[in-house]
């Protein structure tokens, strides 16, 4: 096979990038709004949401909220005011939120809950000031807590709310307005000793006046969560490290499983821990052994009828924590490490098989201000009956920070085969190293990417090469995308997603941004893409083209309308059925197809009781047709339960003697809320296309704070006909144990 047409110039690329990204950020500025934190000499606060302690009248209160949604050009009409007070233990912070009325909403009493239609006001702590990460802390008019991650500059919000850390809230309500008081320990965040002063931000949602504001203004096309609009927090006096506790999370799991396709019944005890383990300041040493995963949240199935896999969120509580630094490196669809690919492992006949970790160990952190590092390290057994071997799984990964807020990362993963015999599927070893720089603007309207990556497979010897750039401008009227990227054929990463190889990719679009003056319609978008595909290994001979041109209306009310019409282009290079293991008829043979098809996406208002979301596709589909929903329903009875239901179908028509057919998946939830400490929670998915039915079911009683007794039963059958084939009850009980250590004098 030859590469040597394909001709890389990563070098003159990245250079032409970085020119231009600093000649446009040169343009930009931050916010300049401040907020003063004095100090206080006692730790006599009652948390009640009441702020009737003395200590209160020495809080600097802080106000002017500007509006968000619906419109970013005003004060918000009901105002939010936030005070806080410090002393070396422990951060307080006091909230009061103008409204309306008295008809707060909140979908559950539940930690961390979905802030989707509900009341919230969120608080972000920037530590390091670098606009990078921040920890956020949320608290709603019922009293309910959640907190979490944001990382990747908050440009495109995401933020992780798997991250947990122990402290107290509690809101009371007041004609017209309602109050809440929160105690955060110092402890719960990474900061530098002696600095004197953090970025700060926060936002609100009312759900009465349909308003979302933010303390420091952000324009409306861009996240409420970018950290380049956050302002200042100073402090009075200079900050004290406290020494941070030691955790350890330890757990017992006695369960009984039914294995009907084995003929088995066993009773089984498991136990293990999680620990973490401060290093200095910022430097964290996170252990995991013999984890259980019984009682994380179900992830959610669908529907799959292209060649491709899906890529699916991380939910276990070891990979969370400064997941970004390590789960960053490349692009969505060419990520060179996937932790949900840790404790996966492949059989002979290539599925995705779950295999037990035995420990793992994890050292993130900040070595100073401009340098983060991390190594992630986890050992995982074999599986004799798939004949999978056992695998150690390292990832060292750092990051410098360059310019005001970009950064320059480096990486080396290596997967070692630990027992591998010749009778074991997979290579006895895979490595890649990389590097990637990311752009970020003062305000985060411009950022990008340059990544090169490079993997090392036994008997793969081409260039085995990952690289692309990634440029996006978000302006407020108007905002550009281009992503280029290249992945060689024998490019590998057993740890990472790789959704195509052997490609040349070239993606620009855009969008026009429209505000019009109307009290129902608050922005039309107008946007085009062009993503196209060539087989690099094959003259560069076009394998598939997207082009489409859309538009979308976001109302008021929170609802939103989208239609868009899409021309494609698929070569396909083996035969293909969409339909799977139930397909009726040949697959569709190998040869190029042009298909044209219209997107149609909507929701509802979320604050309503009974809300819905989704997007319908309906068109050609290869050299037949295809109609396509995906609809999602819920009901929410304010705060005792909610009960929602995924819908996918996909009606598959293809001429003879080709596969047709129906495929259907559902996935109903019920969630209950006893109390802030008592949940039980229902998930079904049954899928047509995978031939399963599975039930989940879990009790959660919150005992004591971050600590948990679960009860789940799980059931798993095959649907037609319809058989046992797996069936488990499982008793969890964990304890969140912080062993305090004494301050160095």
């Amino acid at each position: 096979m030859n590469y040597s047409n394909v001709n890389l110039t990563p070098v003159l690329v990245f250079r032409f990038l970085l020119g231009f990204l600093i000649f446009i950020a040169s343009v930009n500025g931050y916010a300049q709004k401040s907020i003063t934190v004095n100090y206080v000499n006692n730790d006599d606060f009652i948390i009640d949401g009441v702020l009737d302690e003395v200590m209160w009248k020495n809080a600097v209160s802080t106000s002017g909220f500007s509006e968000y949604f619906p419109t970013d050009n005003k004060q918000a009409v009901y105002q939010t005011e936030i005070m806080m007070l410090y002393n070396d233990g422990y951060l307080y912070i006091g909230v009061k939120g103008y409204a309306p009325g008295e008809d707060y909403r909140t979908p559950s009493y539940e930690r961390d809950f979905s802030i989707s239609g509900a009341d919230i006001v969120n608080l972000m702590f920037d530590t390091y000031s670098d606009r990078s990460n921040a920890f956020l802390f949320g608290i709603n008019p019922f009293g309910v807590e959640r907190e979490g991650i944001i990382y990747g500059g908050g440009v495109a919000g995401d933020l992780d709310l798997n991250w947990n850390t122990k402290w107290v809230g509690e809101s009371q309500m007041y004609d017209g307005y309602f109050i809440s008081e929160l105690k955060i320990p110092m402890s719960a965040f990474k900061f530098k000793e002696g600095i004197t002063s953090w970025k700060f931000s926060a936002m609100r949602s009312d759900t009465q006046s349909n308003t979302k504001s933010s303390w420091a203004r952000v324009p409306q096309n861009q996240n409420q969560l970018n950290l380049g609009y956050f302002g200042d927090l100073i402090f009075e006096k200079p900050l004290v490290k406290t020494r941070n506790p030691i955790s350890v999370i330890p757990f017992v799991t006695p369960s009984y499983t039914n294995e009907h396709y084995k003929g088995e019944k066993s009773f089984n005890f498991k136990a293990g821990f999680d620990a973490k383990i401060p290093v200095k300041s910022s430097l964290m040493l996170d252990l995991t052994v013999l984890p259980d995963f019984s009682s994380d949240d179900v992830v959610s199935g669908q529907n799959n009828v292209t060649q491709f896999e899906i890529k699916q969120d991380e939910t276990r509580l070891f990979f969370i924590d400064n997941g970004d630094l390590f789960n960053g490196f490349g692009e969505s669809n060419a990520l060179a490490f996937y932790s949900r690919r840790v404790g996966v492992g492949k059989d002979t006949l290539g599925q995705d098989k779950i295999v037990p970790i035995i420990a793992g160990a994890k050292f993130t952190g900040k070595i100073n201000n401009n340098l983060r590092i991390g190594v992630l390290d986890v050992q995982t057994e074999g599986e004799g009956e798939y004949q999978i071997g056992a695998n150690n799984n390292l990832v060292v990964a750092a990051e410098q920070r360059v310019f005001e807020k970009s950064n320059i990362g480096a990486f080396f993963i290596n997967r070692q085969a630990t027992n591998n015999d010749e009778f074991l599927t997979g290579t006895s070893y895979n490595r890649v190293i990389g590097s990637d720089f990311n752009f970020y603007s003062k305000d985060n309207s411009v950022d990008g990417k340059v990544f090169l990556h490079k993997s090392f497979t036994p008997d793969i010897s081409s260039n085995a090469i990952s690289a692309g750039t990634i440029l996006n401008v978000e302006k407020r009227k108007y905002s550009l995308d281009f992503t280029s990227q290249y992945v060689d054929a024998g490019f590998q990463s057993d740890l990472g997603f790789t959704k195509r190889k052997d490609i040349v990719r070239v993606n620009p679009s855009g969008a026009f941004n429209m505000y019009p003056k109307s009290d129902n319609i608050n922005t039309i978008i107008l946007n085009a893409s062009y993503n196209a595909y060539w087989r690099a290994s094959e003259d560069m001979s076009l394998s598939e083209r997207y082009t489409y041109l859309g538009g979308e209306i976001n109302f008021t009310s929170g609802a939103s309308i989208g239609l868009q019409g899409t021309n494609a282009f698929e070569y396909l290079y083996s035969p293909f059925d969409p339909v799977g293991d139930k397909g009726n008829g040949d697959p569709i043979p190998v040869g190029g197809y042009t298909t044209n098809y219209l997107d149609l996406d909507f929701n509802t208002d979320r604050r309503k009781a009974f809300w819905l979301e989704g997007s319908s596709r309906y068109g050609s589909f290869y050299m037949g047709h295809k109609f396509t929903t995906d609809v999602t329903f819920q009901y929410r009875y304010q705060p005792y339960f909610y009960v929602s239901l995924q819908l996918q179908y996909d009606d598959i028509k293809l001429p003879e003697p080709y596969s047709s057919g129906q495929i259907w998946y559902l996935g109903p939830t019920l969630n209950v809320t006893f109390s802030k400490t008592l949940f039980f929670n229902t998930d079904i998915q049954y899928s047509s296309q995978s031939n399963y039915f599975l039930l989940v079911s879990r009790l959660q009683w919150r005992y004591a704070p971050l600590s948990d007794v679960f009860l789940t039963y799980t059931t798993t059958d095959t649907t037609a006909p319809f058989e046992l084939v797996e069936r488990g009850i499982y008793l969890k009980v964990t304890y969140w144990l912080d062993i305090k250590r004494k301050n160095k004098k």
